[in-house]
């Protein structure tokens, strides 16, 4: 079971089912997930309505059940007074079902851009750093604030409102916090990890299919520039300028 070839014929409903049988009542032949998130979809789609999640899959020819998971990133009870959209979490199984919803997918009636999640290193709860452990393995002499960078606990720390006030422990500096996703040093991390993946800079997952070898540079070459004021008038003025115009009226015409 090394090949692509031997894994698809595994995945065949017939197959997998005689092959779990086999290995035990508890054997399960399970398609790999993959994560992607869908960028500003109108609030007015709920994923947790099943119906909207079948009838997307449908309309884009999924395979109904694709999308396993959709969950919105930041909670909603956090959301800002009078937000439109947000971000979701969509996990869909099966790579060929990924990279058709990475084309794109259209949720409450709006065309959204659907790219690959990126996995952000995790940071210590206890000390704030990204060295790759968590807090029960910790080994700081004592916990650092996420918020000020002082010697105590997020929970007890005082500083609240202006982002002024924050000190990452991180960075060593003020404006922003540990835990802002805009820290650089944060952000460097996963530069750093997605230039070290092996299918750095495609847009979809890499599979024997041609279509998906495109590099994210390539695609933004062949899309249309952004829209420009002029671009949005210019068939305005055009109209105006075939109108016809009114001839001054002369004395000889009295």
């Amino acid at each position: 079971m090394s090949s692509i070839e031997a894994a698809r014929w595994l995945h065949k409903p017939a197959v997998s089912k005689q092959f779990a049988r086999k290995m035990g009542m508890t054997a399960q032949v399970i398609e790999r997930t993959y994560k992607l998130v869908a960028e500003r979809v109108p609030v007015a789609f709920d994923p947790r309505d099943e119906r909207l999640l079948r009838a997307a899959e449908e309309a884009h020819n999924l395979k109904r059940g694709a999308i396993t998971q959709a969950i919105c990133i930041k909670p909603v009870e956090r959301r800002s007074p009078g937000q439109r959209t947000a971000f979701l979490m969509l996990t869909v199984q099966g790579v060929e079902q990924a990279n058709t919803a990475l084309k794109g997918l259209t949720l409450a009636g709006r065309r959204v851009l659907v790219r690959r999640d990126v996995n952000e290193p995790k940071r210590c709860a206890r000390c704030q750093s990204y060295s790759g452990h968590f807090a029960r393995d910790c080994k700081a002499p004592c916990e650092v604030c996420a918020t000020c960078a002082g010697a105590h606990s997020t929970s007890q720390c005082n500083v609240t409102g202006e982002p002024r006030h924050y000190r990452c422990a991180n960075c060593k500096q003020d404006g922003h916090a540990a835990w802002d996703r805009e820290c650089p040093t944060l952000r460097a991390r996963v530069s750093n990890d997605i230039y070290q993946r092996a299918d750095s800079g495609f847009r979809f997952f890499v599979t024997g299919a041609p279509e998906t070898w495109v590099t994210e540079d390539e695609e933004l070459s062949r899309a249309p520039p952004p829209p420009t004021l002029w671009s949005q008038i210019q068939h305005k003025v055009d109209q105006a300028d075939s109108w016809p115009t009114r001839r001054q009226a002369r004395l000889s015409d009295f």
